[in-house]
């Protein structure tokens, strides 16, 4: 089968997207399938992260930003006190200002595909959609589509998604989303890299000078205002009053990095915590391996990737009781706190610091738990099928209006 794959940021950002759409697709490619992929990439038609040998990329080069001028503004924020209205009256300019470059960047994502593959759909047996109803349905007029929700979107698109042969999502999204199109969604599980993600020795401490005795708590993921960073950055300097041996470890990038890094400047200085921008992905079990405990604080989250791989690889996790989050903690390897309270982050820190042992074995039984139920060649199949199906419905379709 020849699919073409459809993401904005793939080959841009190392985002739990980007991860889910490489993995699945190289373990389809690994079926015997052929995968080429169009995605965003700099004026000169590059971009900074590698795809897989196993895709054939069709890079769309200009000058693209999904949030422009975030980073910026984040960084302003970080002077104005909190709690204040100034800075409410900013944080509501910066999220509408957010919003508004995000849906620009995605439409004119959308005219620029519609625009290269004019006239040649029909070189594919089917197209994989990431994130984007709209473009689907368009396709989806020419040839077998498939489109993946990593979230939730509104009732409103309930049409446009029955509109596509194949819509599929996981975790949260997939509940929301059957409650106004039903069996139409279908679910296309995360996989995970057993042989990867799995409990073992690092070196990671020894080079950042922190002793065993030291209760690391890590993070994984995009610094953005919607993964919680900022409440964990707000609870960690809470915590170090209490537990001075307290060490942060951050592994990602975004627009929130330069309001973190005002907020932990003194703690950056002394060794205190650590920020880690570009951690290739093959890297990351050696970082997980690092932490004492994995912290998830998104204010929304709809299936983890980063949980997944910490818990893979024995280290026990703390999130937001939100989305996903709950799922996860059902494999006895977690503990969730109130979404969006920095208090109740705060306190979980506390309580879980006082039971170490306990919680790093919790970490280990989960640990075993998902690497026995997780695999992208299980997901890659799954995918299989439902490609098969899409183009299936466009056959049945055809053949009634000939």
């Amino acid at each position: 089968m020849k699919v073409l794959v459809i993401q904005s940021e793939l080959g841009v950002l190392r985002g739990g997207g980007e991860n889910f759409t490489r993995n699945l697709f190289e373990a389809f490619a690994a079926r015997g399938h052929n995968v080429w992929a169009t995605f965003i990439a700099d004026p000169r038609g590059q971009y900074p992260i590698a795809l897989p040998p196993s895709f054939r990329a069709l890079p769309l080069a200009g000058c693209w930003s999904r949030k422009l001028g975030q980073d910026v503004l984040s960084t302003m924020a970080a002077w104005m006190p909190k709690h204040t209205p100034l800075r409410a009256q900013w944080d509501r300019v910066q999220t509408a200002i957010c919003w508004r470059t995000v849906r620009w960047h995605d439409r004119r994502f959308t005219r620029r595909v519609e625009l290269e593959f004019r006239g040649r759909w029909k070189e594919f047996d089917a197209v994989y959609v990431h994130a984007s109803a709209v473009l689907a349905s368009r396709i989806a007029a020419h040839c077998p589509t498939m489109l993946r929700l990593p979230g939730p979107v509104s009732s409103d698109f309930g049409s446009v998604l029955k509109s596509i042969p194949v819509v599929c999502a996981n975790g949260d999204a997939l509940n929301k989303i059957r409650e106004f199109v039903g069996d139409h969604a279908r679910e296309l599980p995360i996989g995970l890299d057993g042989a990867l993600f799995k409990p073992g020795t690092t070196q990671i401490r020894q080079q950042l000078g922190w002793a065993d005795k030291e209760w690391v708590i890590g993070y994984v993921g995009r610094l953005a205002h919607i993964k919680g960073i900022d409440l964990l950055a707000g609870a960690f300097l809470k915590l170090r009053r209490v537990l001075p041996e307290a060490r942060l470890l951050v592994i990602g990038s975004g627009e929130e990095e330069g309001k973190l890094r005002t907020c932990l400047k003194q703690e950056i200085a002394q060794g205190i915590a650590r920020f880690e921008a570009d951690v290739p992905h093959a890297a990351l079990p050696d970082w997980y391996r690092a932490m004492d405990l994995f912290v998830m604080p998104s204010r929304y989250e709809n299936y983890s990737n980063a949980v997944l791989e910490a818990l893979a690889c024995g280290v026990p996790f703390l999130a937001s009781g939100i989305g996903g989050n709950r799922t996860l903690a059902e494999a006895r390897g977690g503990q969730l706190f109130e979404a969006g309270s920095e208090d109740a982050l705060t306190q979980a820190l506390e309580s879980l610091a006082g039971s170490r042992d306990e919680v790093r074995q919790r970490g280990l039984v989960g640990g075993a738990e998902v690497r026995d139920q997780y695999s992208w060649s299980a997901s890659a199949k799954r995918l299989e099928a439902m490609l098969e199906q899409a183009c299936a419905i466009v056959a049945r379709k055809a053949a009634c209006a000939s």
